[in-house]
């Protein structure tokens, strides 16, 4: 090969190890992200369970839908 030829090669597999790095990088965050989601999810779902529990258990009182003596 001349070496023009030589140089480009080299140019053309230093970019390509630079975007697969970065690439690579990429992949990562988006399954540290993808992690913390799922973490987020089951947070919120056990508040939900939570907060329905505790308005079961408001509910259940017979003063829990009267008005306020100032009302």
């Amino acid at each position: 090969m001349s070496i023009d030829h030589d140089a480009r090669l080299q140019a053309l597999e230093e970019m390509l190890a630079h975007r697969d790095n970065e690439l690579q990088d990429l992949s990562d965050m988006v399954s540290q992200q993808w992690t913390r989601l799922d973490a987020l999810e089951q947070e919120l779902s056990r508040t939900k369970n939570r907060l329905m529990s505790l308005e079961d258990d408001v509910g259940e009182d017979p003063e829990a839908d009267k008005k306020p003596p100032h009302w």
